[in-house]
């Protein structure tokens, strides 16, 4: 197929095949320690064989989770804190190396939403701020904790390097551990990392730098970052296009353009029902909006179902690089079928299914079976 979107783009040091990024999704499918899967690595191959240009992994755990309840066929989430991890993944990577398609990694820490019966403690966040719907008030983070905290996602990306990826992302959306420091509605802190704008994005910042001595100046730092909380009191477009730029600064080399919490998931992360052309792509006003003020690529996640919105996103100049999560759950073969001159979107009808039962068992498309409660 003869189309912008198929054609190879430099990101940093990271060569790509085509524009489409598969966005970080929960696959639900490592170990009960948080080591990769065969059915996970079946999974990256064949998007790496259906031409996925970056595969971009499900969050991976920079601390792991320590009361996880050893259930065979529960959705255990990855974890990357220590460097057991690296050599399975080394095996990964070369395999999707070999298809000819790029693999990062996305790193978390949960934060303020974290399970304490997961976790086994009180969720830490920047600010004891009680969590929207449950009666859960998180421990506010001491500086030497914070201090810990940079060294622990700064290491969690030398490992990523270290296994294989080529290139790391920071998840600084949907109201985790990133996304609450630069959330004035999470971080109510009147230290150097809390109060205006600056001190709030110092985390990330401090972040950013310490990898960057750790993975060298050449490696792809990249970033899934909220441009609204879309709360009262939350963080929203104007200061988040101010973080933006000062993280650029630091050294971040791509920003995924996303927003929402999960408190609120349902109407602004994974919007349902999508089926115009009208309704995809629902983030593209903050891409357009951070294009103008940046020079590194941006990704836009969001709804987006369609090549012709495609093409005019890229065309148009409101991003560099478009992502989907859920059309691959349903098509993980989706970019082969549209290269081999399939025009037709993609199948996902965004019912979110898929998202409705991913704590019970791992992710998969439930629209042509019947669903066990």
């Amino acid at each position: 197929m003869d189309s912008i979107l198929f054609e190879p783009v430099k990101m940093k040091s990271m060569q790509l095949k085509n524009r489409f990024v598969r966005s970080a999704t929960h696959e639900g499918l490592a170990t009960f320690d948080g080591q990769p899967t065969l059915l996970l690595q079946a999974l990256y191959e064949k998007l790496a064989k259906s031409e996925t240009g970056l595969i971009i992994t499900g969050a991976a755990m920079v601390e792991a989770y320590k009361n996880l309840p050893n259930i065979e066929g529960l959705p255990f989430p990855l974890a990357i804190d220590e460097d057991r991890y690296i050599e399975e993944w080394k095996k990964i990577t070369n395999r999707v190396h070999g298809l000819g398609a790029k693999i990062a990694m996305q790193i978390v820490h949960p934060g303020r939403q974290e399970d304490p019966n997961l976790r086994g403690s009180t969720p830490i966040a920047p600010s004891p701020v009680p969590i929207e719907g449950r009666n859960i008030v998180p421990r506010e983070m001491t500086i030497s904790e914070i201090n810990d905290m940079v060294e622990v996602f700064a290491q969690s990306c030398r490992r990523v390097k270290e296994s294989g990826f080529d290139a790391v992302q920071l998840h600084a959306s949907h109201g985790y551990l990133l996304s609450n420091f630069i959330s004035p509605y999470a971080n109510i802190r009147t230290d150097r990392y809390g109060g205006n704008t600056e001190n709030r994005a110092r985390f990330i910042v401090e972040i950013v730098k310490r990898a960057r001595e750790l993975v060298g100046p050449e490696y792809p730092i990249m970033i899934k970052m909220n441009f609204d909380d879309f709360m009262e009191g939350g963080l929203d477009k104007k200061e988040a296009l101010n973080i933006a730029t000062i993280i650029v600064e630091s050294g971040i080399d791509c920003i995924e353009v996303s927003g929402g919490t999960q408190a609120n998931a349902g109407k602004h992360i994974a919007v349902k029902g999508i089926s115009r052309e009208d309704q995809e792509a629902y983030f593209q006003s903050y891409a357009n909006a951070l294009k103008k003020i940046v020079s590194i690529p941006v990704i836009l996640v969001g709804g987006i179902r369609s090549l012709s919105v495609m093409e005019k996103l890229i065309k148009d100049g409101i991003c560099d690089f478009v992502s989907m999560s859920r059309p691959f759950i349903r098509e993980p073969e989706l970019i082969r079928r549209w290269k081999d001159g399939s025009m037709e979107k993609a199948m996902c009808i965004s019912c979110n299914q898929c998202f409705k039962y991913w704590h019970k068992r791992p992710v998969r498309c439930y629209v042509e079976e019947a669903v066990e409660q």
